[in-house]
C-alpha cells in the first residue's frame, strides 16, 4: 500500500518509476487505472492511452487547477520549472509520479529539456548533467520517496483522501486567511495610498483570500474592481472562490458580474495602455510582473493590494519584496505586509513540498549578513567558481543561487539548472571568509563561421545561446560582429549588505582582465535599461552598441546592449556600432524609443562618444532666437535637437542640467511630446541650457551675451 499514512494525514505522496520509458509509462498507467482518481493529469510529450496530458510548454494553461494525481514525465524532459508548477498543483493526499531512467543512467541520458539551454554548436545529447546528478543524491537520501524500478511489483495505489477543502458554506480555511481578507477589506474602508502586500508560499490559499474578499467588498456595495496578473489562468483561483460567494453572478469571459458590481481582469499591459478607473485594484502574482509596470499602478490606483509567491515557479517574492519595498516606501509609506504561512491545499510537513524547495532550492538564501558584512573590495578573493565544487558544496550552492535570487525576482528553478549545466557558462565570485560576496554568470559566444553570420545577418538562421553576436548581427545590422568572440555578463549580483562598496566594479574588472587575456574580442552585457544601470557599466567603459525598440516582458524596460572592445577587431567594430547607433539616436528617440523615460534617454545619449559635428552659426542662432524671442518651437526644432545632444554627450555640460530642465527638453525636443502651445516653460529651460553650452564662434559668443545681459 503506497502512502496510506501519507493520505490519512493530508500530506501528497512521491513515487518514482524508473527503468525504460515504455515501462515508466505502462506501469504508471496500470497504477492510476487501478484507482479512482477523478481529476489527474499527465505532463508529458506522449500521453498514455487518452489520460488527460500537456506538455511542459503547455503547462500553464492548466495553473490554478486542484489534481488527485500527476504523472511528470522525465524521460520527455525534466524542466524545473514545470515540475515545480505541476507538482503544486496536487492537493493534499494526492500522488505525484515521477517517471524517470535508472538512477544511476539519468544524469548522462540525454535530456530533451537540456536542449533549451545548450548553445550552438554543442548538442545536448552530450552533456552530462550535474543538475540531474544532484537530484539523483537528493532522491537517494529522501526517505519518503518510494522508487520502484522496472522488474519490481507494482504497489497499490490508494485514492486519495477525501479533499481537505473544508466546509463550501465557511468563506476561509484557516484564521490566517481570514486576517489577509480583513486586510484586504481595510484597503478599501481605510485611508487611501495605504496598498497591501499579501505574501505566501504556494498552496496557502492567497488568490482565494484576494478572491473571497472581493466576493465580500461586492455584497457590500462595493461596484468596480479590477483583477490583473500575468495571465487569466494566474486569477483563476480568485475568480473561482468570487463564483462561490456570490450565487446568481453572470461570469462572462474575464468579468464576473452580481446585482451592480464588477470584477473584471485586464492584463498588465492593458491596464497600463488604456488606465480604468476602480474602486480597488487587486494584483495577483506581482512578483512575476516587472516592477516598472507595478510602480504605474501604483501610482495609477490609490487602493490596490499586490499578492505574490514567495517561493515559486512565477518569479521569485523575495527579490521582489526586496526591489519593490524601496518603490513602496518611497510611494506610499502607509502600506502594509501580511504573510500566510499555513498550507491549505495539503497539510503542514507535507514531504513533496519538502523535496521540492530542496531539489529545486527555492528556500534558498544568500550568505548571512554577519558573515559577509566586513567584505571590501580590496580584499575580496576574485575567482571562477568550478561547477563541479559547486556540485559539491551544498550550502556554497545556495548562497549561489540564494544571491541571484535576491539580485533578479524573476529567477526560476530553470535558472539553477542553467547554472548548473549549461556549456560555456563560467560562474564568477568574489569570496570573503569563504563566503559569496558578489557572483557573475559569464557566457562565451559569437566565433561563427563568415557563411553563418551573414545568414543570421539576413534574419535567415538563428543559433541558440548567442544573445550578443545575434543581435548585433541582426538587429544592429553587422554581419561580422557574429563573427568575433564576446563574453556576456548574464547576471551580477552582489550581497545587499555589501552593496555600494566597489565589490561589483572589482568583479567586473576582474572578469574583463581574464577574458582579456582569454584573447576575446569584446565583453558585453544586456539588460533593462534604467538611469542607474546605464552609468554603472558606463563607469567600466562599457558603451551602447543597442537599444532594444520594445520593452522586455522580464523588466518591463527596453534592452541596453553594452559592450567594452578587448581585441583590435573589437575596437574597431565598437567604435563602427556607437558611430551608428548616433546617427540613429535622434530618430529612434523621435519614433519607437518616444515612449522610452526621459531620464533614461538622457542617460543613454551621455553614453555615446560625443558628436563629431558642433552646431553651425545658423544653428546657435535658431535656438538663441527660440529661447529669448518668440520663434516658434517647430521653426528651430532641428536645431534645438542636436544642440540638446550635443550638451548631453558634454559630461561637463550636462551634469549642470537639473532633472525637470532634463525632462522637458527630451520630451518636448528630443522625442517631439506635450503641448507645443505652452513653451514659456521650454524657452526657460533652452536659455538655462545655453548658460552652459558656448559656441567657438565669437560673434555667436557675442550675441548670446549680450542677450544674457538684457535679462
Amino acid at each position: 500500500m503506497v502512502g496510506r499514512g501519507a493520505a490519512s494525514r493530508g500530506h501528497r505522496r512521491l513515487l518514482l518509476l524508473t527503468g525504460s520509458g515504455a515501462w515508466c509509462r505502462r506501469a504508471a498507467g496500470s497504477l492510476l487505472d487501478e484507482g479512482d482518481h477523478r481529476r489527474l493529469l499527465w505532463v508529458t510529450a506522449e500521453p498514455w492511452r487518452g489520460h488527460p496530458a500537456v506538455t511542459s510548454r503547455q503547462l500553464p494553461s492548466m495553473l490554478g487547477d486542484e489534481l488527485e494525481a500527476l504523472v511528470f514525465d522525465a524521460w520527455s524532459g525534466f524542466d524545473p520549472d514545470a515540475f515545480g508548477a505541476a507538482a503544486g498543483m496536487v492537493r493534499g493526499g494526492g500522488t505525484v509520479l515521477v517517471l524517470a531512467p535508472p538512477l544511476a543512467e539519468w544524469p548522462r541520458h540525454p535530456d530533451p529539456a537540456l536542449q533549451r539551454i545548450t548553445p550552438w554548436p554543442h548538442d545536448y545529447r552530450g552533456v552530462r548533467s550535474r543538475f540531474l546528478q544532484r537530484l539523483v543524491g537528493l532522491i537517494g537520501e529522501n526517505h519518503s520517496i518510494l522508487t520502484v524500478t522496472e522488474g519490481d511489483s507494482l504497489p497499490e495505489l490508494r485514492p486519495p483522501a477525501p479533499a481537505i477543502s473544508g466546509d463550501p458554506d465557511v468563506e476561509c480555511r484557516t484564521a490566517e486567511q481570514q486576517q489577509a481578507v480583513e486586510a484586504i477589506c481595510r484597503v478599501v474602508r481605510g485611508h487611501r495610498r495605504r496598498p497591501l502586500v499579501l505574501s505566501a508560499d504556494r498552496g496557502r490559499g492567497k488568490s482565494s483570500a484576494l478572491g473571497i474578499a472581493a466576493a465580500r467588498l461586492l455584497r457590500e456595495g462595493l461596484e468596480q474592481i479590477l483583477v490583473t496578473a500575468p495571465s487569466p489562468r494566474a486569477a483563476s483561483a480568485l475568480f473561482r472562490q468570487a463564483r462561490r460567494l456570490l450565487p446568481g453572478s453572470r461570469d462572462s469571459g474575464h468579468q464576473l458580474r452580481w446585482n451592480r458590481g464588477t470584477i473584471g481582469f485586464v492584463a498588465p499591459d492593458a491596464l497600463l495602455a488604456e488606465p480604468r478607473q476602480a474602486d480597488l485594484l487587486l494584483v495577483d502574482e506581482a512578483a512575476a510582473i516587472p516592477a516598472p509596470m507595478l510602480e504605474t499602478l501604483l501610482r495609477r490606483h490609490s487602493r490596490i493590494a499586490f499578492a505574490t509567491t514567495i517561493h515559486g515557479y512565477e518569479g521569485t517574492g523575495r527579490g521582489f519584496a526586496v526591489r519593490f519595498r524601496e518603490r513602496l516606501d518611497r510611494l506610499a509609506p502607509g502600506w502594509r505586509t501580511l504573510h500566510i504561512s499555513s498550507p491549505i491545499r495539503w497539510e503542514e510537513g507535507d514531504p513533496v513540498e519538502r523535496f521540492t524547495f530542496r531539489a529545486l532550492l527555492l528556500d534558498a538564501s544568500p550568505a548571512d549578513d554577519r558573515e559577509v558584512s566586513g567584505a571590501a573590495a580590496g580584499d575580496c578573493a576574485a575567482l571562477e567558481l568550478d561547477r563541479d565544487r559547486l556540485l559539491n558544496d551544498e550550502s556554497l550552492l545556495e548562497e549561489l543561487f540564494g544571491l541571484l535570487v535576491l539580485a533578479h525576482y524573476r529567477t526560476r528553478p530553470s535558472d539553477l539548472r542553467n547554472l548548473l549545466d549549461c556549456p560555456d557558462l563560467s560562474v564568477y565570485a568574489l569570496l570573503h571568509d569563504g563566503h559569496l560576496a558578489a557572483a557573475a554568470l559569464v557566457m562565451r559566444e559569437g566565433g561563427m563561421e563568415r557563411e553563418l553570420a551573414e545568414r543570421i545577418w539576413l534574419g535567415r538562421r538563428r543559433v541558440h545561446g548567442h544573445l550578443l553576436a545575434q543581435s548585433l548581427a541582426f538587429h544592429a545590422g553587422f554581419p561580422e560582429a557574429a563573427t568575433l568572440r564576446y563574453a556576456r555578463i548574464m547576471r551580477l549580483a552582489v550581497h545587499p549588505s555589501v552593496q555600494r562598496r566597489g565589490l561589483g566594479t572589482r568583479l567586473v574588472t576582474a572578469i574583463t582582465e581574464r577574458e582579456e587575456r582569454a584573447g576575446l574580442d569584446a565583453i558585453g552585457t544586456s539588460f533593462g535599461a534604467t538611469p542607474g544601470l546605464l552609468e554603472f557599466w558606463h563607469r567600466l567603459q562599457f558603451r551602447t552598441a543597442r537599444m532594444g525598440l520594445r520593452r522586455e516582458a522580464s523588466s518591463g524596460s527596453r534592452a541596453a546592449l553594452m559592450l567594452r572592445p578587448l581585441s583590435r577587431q573589437g575596437a574597431e567594430l565598437c567604435r563602427a556600432m556607437w558611430g551608428r547607433l548616433q546617427e540613429q539616436l535622434p530618430e529612434l528617440l523621435r519614433r519607437p524609443l518616444n515612449g522610452l523615460e526621459p531620464e533614461t534617454a538622457w542617460h543613454l545619449l551621455q553614453n555615446l562618444p560625443p558628436p563629431v559635428t558642433t552646431l553651425t552659426p545658423g544653428e546657435w542662432r535658431d535656438a538663441a532666437s527660440f529661447a529669448f524671442g518668440r520663434r516658434s518651437l517647430q521653426s528651430c526644432l532641428a536645431s534645438l535637437r542636436k544642440l540638446v545632444i550635443a550638451t548631453a554627450t558634454d559630461r561637463d555640460a550636462a551634469t549642470s542640467i537639473t532633472a525637470p530642465d532634463r525632462e522637458r527638453l527630451i520630451r518636448q525636443i528630443v522625442q517631439e511630446q506635450g503641448n507645443r502651445k505652452e513653451t514659456s516653460p521650454l524657452r526657460e529651460a533652452v536659455r538655462r541650457l545655453l548658460e552652459h553650452s558656448r559656441p567657438q564662434e565669437s560673434d555667436t559668443q557675442q550675441l548670446l551675451n549680450r542677450l544674457f545681459t538684457k535679462l
